[in-house]
């Protein structure tokens, strides 16, 4: 008898044992409305231009897109950007240049005793300005791809000596802009060296190296959007323009600028997944997806989002990126 009832406690509490494994698998937060397409490990460093993560005292990237790592071992420091899908380091005169997909790697060296800047990426071409001489004078150079010199052109003498426009964030413009002593701008195409006028604005870089023109006629704002020197959009908008002629403070969560349509209607917020029946600790980090997409990223590490757009999310996860695609329901 009382072998029976041993048998059946033991029974019951294999039950209980096996409902709260059940229980448990079926009510742990998941990430869920998204579909994970890569993952890679992660670098300590920061996220130039919403492109590629780089990092920090290294020149290791992985790009957010399609996950290749590249590494640009012979360079040790020096102003980094991403343009046109490529890494690229200038130190000194040197020019160091590696496509993210991991496809080309090359270096120009500039003139010795020079001021080099970087201006502008395009498809095939960098533009850099380089500035020296006796009296100062500058000059635009484009480097094709394979680190060979494409065209040089003198730097129009309505802008001086001035910096070019680039993204704080180590983003080039795929148009390069140089502004003149009265403020107006002067466009540079990186393919053919070929220079437009346009009249003052504010420029500013967003995402994938869109440029910006804002600026406020009457009672609107007016925004001129440049993919290329020849594809642009302008939107008008009520009221002044923002001051610094920013689009990003209308941007997301994620920091990005608006010329993203994703990043722009896309909303990711860092909260705390719970289970009902768990009263204790503090629940698991979660990306909570809304706007445009909308989902949710759950893991048992710290989250921060690295990029957003139409194709997906990439995240640090602990010490992991992750790219996912957005899963579109039927």
């Amino acid at each position: 008898m009382r072998s029976r009832r041993t048998i059946a406690y033991a029974v019951l509490a294999a039950f209980v044992l096996a409902l709260t494994v059940v229980v448990g698998w079926f009510t742990t937060p998941r990430t869920a409305g998204l579909e994970g397409e890569w993952e890679t490990a992660a670098v300590r460093g920061d996220v130039l231009g919403g492109r590629a993560l780089v990092g920090a005292g290294s020149t290791v990237a992985i790009d957010l897109v399609s996950g290749t790592r590249i590494t640009l071992g012979s360079v040790t420091d020096g102003t980094r950007a991403i343009g046109a899908g490529r890494l690229l380091v200038l130190h000194q005169t040197t020019l160091d240049g590696a496509g993210l997909d991991g496809g080309s790697r090359w270096t120009w060296q500039g003139p010795p005793a020079h001021q080099i800047a970087l201006v502008a990426a395009g498809p095939s071409t960098t533009v850099v300005q380089v500035c020296g001489g006796t009296p100062v004078a500058c000059r635009l150079i484009g480097v094709g791809t394979n680190g060979k010199q494409s065209w040089q052109t003198p730097q129009p003498t309505a802008t001086g000596i001035s910096k070019p426009t680039v993204g704080t964030d180590g983003n080039l413009p795929t148009v390069g802009v140089l502004t003149a002593a009265d403020g107006t701008l002067l466009l540079v195409d990186p393919g053919t060296s070929r220079v437009v006028l346009r009249p003052a604005a504010t420029a500013s870089v967003g995402r994938d190296g869109t440029l910006t023109l804002s600026g406020t006629t009457g009672e609107q704002c007016i925004r001129t959007r440049f993919q290329t020197l020849d594809r642009s959009s302008t939107v008008p908008s009520p009221g002044p323009c923002p001051a610094g002629g920013s689009d990003a403070a209308a941007g997301s969560a994620a920091e990005a600028p608006a010329e993203s349509t994703a990043a722009a209607t896309t909303r990711t917020t860092s909260t705390r997944s719970h289970v009902w029946w768990w009263p204790f600790g503090d629940g698991r980090p979660t990306l909570e997806v809304s706007g445009r997409h909308t989902g949710k990223v759950v893991s048992r590490d710290a989250l921060q989002t690295l990029r957003v757009d139409d194709a997906g999310l990439t995240v640090l996860d602990g010490e992991t990126v992750r790219r996912y695609a957005w899963v579109t329901a039927d």
